[in-house]
């Protein structure tokens, strides 16, 4: 029988499957995983602990649409929200996922960055709907870029952010920004999704978000401080948008076991002082790379410098074939790079250099493989010094 694909497979196609299994042996700069080596420094409590206030018998059984009860109660008091206004998503993939339901339409608009996350922008794509990707600078978008998308755009729906930290570049937008950026879009009712699973990852000091509530919709997740295994994420809104979301999902809730873990290490002073580890143990990698990179020869040294996050967002010197040198590195040396074009049309010559799953050893092996490929295809540069902190 041939198979008849959907509209929303076939714009599926444009976009490669998640392959954790075949690229965890490569030097793969392309996906932001968490160190596994620091998985075995969390203290995990025993999954079928009653004494978290989970029945025994609740456990094992379908859970809630909303979530595990108890666990959504933590989380509100974590976040100094109130329990209607939460709801737990299978990550926050799913969230993402359940709010592109909840207000797109095919050939509704979505409104974000350029760059932006390219999970997000496939997730959007899928749904059918055109993103239209606006200039940011070291605060985040453009004010004027964006009220002048808001006033000749017909059917924006949705703006989408990374504002702690910005998803690929690692910067930090400002809250006082990110207020007007709520402001502007409220003029229009459009919501203000900002997804805030690198939240608790600051390496220079604090950072701030706008908490949610009128037209901002927060995203959180377990998986950058704990573990992505988990699949535990949630979603903070009015209570109307959580009831919608909850109507959305067709599964039987997330884990109540797995949902009893992340409980366990909430109730406890255990998460916060591994995420305080975690904090340190990133930041000192990303001042390593940082380091590395200043002598690199495949890559321009005015990159910004990532405030919290996963990644470096890095432009390709001048004269190099992106893509080309792309496949090289992954033919020649198994160097994993996504070309920059998947995270928005204005950033065709840049690349994405995740340091959080790799040690270091990895990283150091996998620049000089991509500086000497670089070197041969494209012959020796001038090194100049210029990083740019932000």
């Amino acid at each position: 029988m041939d198979l008849i694909p959907s509209h929303r497979s076939r714009l599926s196609q444009d976009f490669a499957a998640f392959d954790y299994s075949g690229g965890k042996h490569a030097v793969n700069f392309a996906y932001g995983l968490p160190d596994p080596a620091l998985f075995a420094e969390l203290a995990w409590p025993d999954a079928f602990d009653t004494t978290t206030g989970v029945s025994a018998a609740d456990l094992p059984q379908y859970t809630d649409a909303l979530g595990l009860p108890e666990l959504r109660t933590q989380i509100a008091l974590r976040h100094g929200m109130r329990h209607d206004q939460v709801i737990l998503t299978n990550g926050a993939s799913q969230a993402v996922q359940l709010l592109a339901d909840l207000y797109l339409d095919p050939g509704d608009v979505v409104l974000t960055e350029d760059p932006s996350y390219l999970g997000a922008l496939r997730t959007f794509s899928v749904a059918g709907a055109t993103i239209v990707q606006l200039g940011m600078g070291a605060d985040g978008v453009d004010l004027d870029a964006l009220e002048a998308a808001l006033r000749h755009t017909h059917r924006v729906k949705l703006y989408y952010t990374t504002p702690a930290f910005h998803n690929p570049t690692g910067r930090h937008m400002p809250r006082a920004h990110m207020a007007r950026v709520a402001a502007l879009l409220a003029q229009h009712g459009v919501p203000l999704v900002q997804d805030l699973v690198y939240a608790e990852l600051p390496y220079d000091g604090p950072a701030e978000w706008l908490s949610s509530g009128g037209n901002v919709i927060n995203v959180h997740s377990i998986s950058k401080v704990a573990g992505p295994g988990l699949r535990v994420g949630w979603v903070l809104a009015e209570p109307d948008i959580i009831g919608q979301l909850a109507r959305l999902k067709c599964d039987g809730g997330v884990s109540p076991i797995v949902s009893n873990v992340v409980l366990g290490l909430m109730q406890s002073d255990v998460l916060d002082t591994h995420i305080a580890r975690l904090r340190l143990h990133y930041r000192a990698k990303r001042d390593a790379l940082h380091t590395l990179l200043q002598g690199s020869r495949f890559c321009e040294p005015d990159y910004p410098v990532p405030r919290g996050g996963f990644s470096f967002w890095v432009r390709l010197v001048a004269g190099t074939d992106a893509q080309a040198f792309i496949d090289a590195a992954r033919r020649e040396h198994d160097v994993r790079l996504v070309h920059g074009r998947h995270y928005g049309p204005a950033s065709l010559n840049h690349v994405r250099l995740c340091f959080s799953y790799l040690p270091m050893s990895s990283i150091a092996q996998g620049l000089a493989h991509l500086d000497g490929l670089h070197t041969r295809l494209y012959g020796p540069r001038q090194i100049a010094v210029g990083a740019v902190a932000v």
